[in-house]
């Protein structure tokens, strides 16, 4: 029987409305997402708030439809230089807070945990070489038909991601967020039914960081 990871307060560096983010206590490259506590989450009277009370099994569906479009891409894509615009995953491991789900980090040159575009625009220090990051990651979403249903500013992180032999080039990542968790699953439906749902993402992260979006070119730019 494979040893509980131990997380303390002291790792948690997330927490979002369904799950609880980890540093992994024995590899700097990983974060561990758990679950968090039916008790412990926010109430919401909004339709997934309702659900998740009446339908606790439900709160396991983002879970499987993350895994379920993560496998997606990557077995579409065996070539070994393809470059995966969402973070990876690596399956479950047993912790003491209940089973994590294991994924990579995107740290800073100098190890930290990266930041995301959230904070980088609310602290008012974001640049074109951001912008060109941000883009260069949601032209690959596009180009691989990739169904992200959450792209808020907080699910993009920019740092660098382990490649094996030291940290990769700095880019943007879609830590969270991808899969189709809608009840009904428009966007697996087809292609041009997600290029829809992308578009009107890409409409609503625009306006959430004062930036510009392209709807013909689909890029952003520095609001003038």
């Amino acid at each position: 029987m494979s040893k509980n990871l131990t997380l303390l307060a002291s790792d948690l560096v997330a927490t979002g409305v369904q799950r609880a983010v980890y540093m992994h206590p024995l590899d700097p490259t990983k974060l561990i997402k758990v679950l968090r506590p039916a008790a412990q989450m926010p109430a919401r009277n909004n339709f997934n708030g309702v659900v998740d009370r009446l339908f606790p099994s439900t709160r396991l569906r983002q879970i499987r439809k993350e895994y379920t479009e993560y496998l997606r891409v990557m077995l579409a894509h065996p070539e070994p230089d393809f470059r995966m615009p969402m973070s990876h995953m690596f399956g479950f491991v047993p912790t003491n807070l209940g089973l994590g789900c294991l994924t990579e980090s995107v740290l800073k040159a100098d190890g930290s945990l990266g930041e995301t575009l959230g904070a980088i625009v609310k602290a008012g220090r974001l640049t074109q070489a951001h912008i060109d990051m941000l883009n260069d990651t949601v032209e690959r979403i596009y180009a691989n038909n990739i169904r992200a249903s959450d792209m808020n500013p907080n699910n993009f992180v920019f740092g660098h991601r382990d490649n094996g032999t030291g940290p990769g080039p700095e880019e943007c990542v879609l830590v969270d967020g991808f899969g189709d968790i809608h009840a009904i699953p428009v966007r697996s439906m087809a292609r041009w039914s997600n290029r829809m749902g992308l578009d009107d993402s890409c409409t609503r992260l625009a306006r959430n960081t004062g930036l510009q979006w392209n709807k013909r070119t689909r890029q952003f730019s520095l609001s003038e």
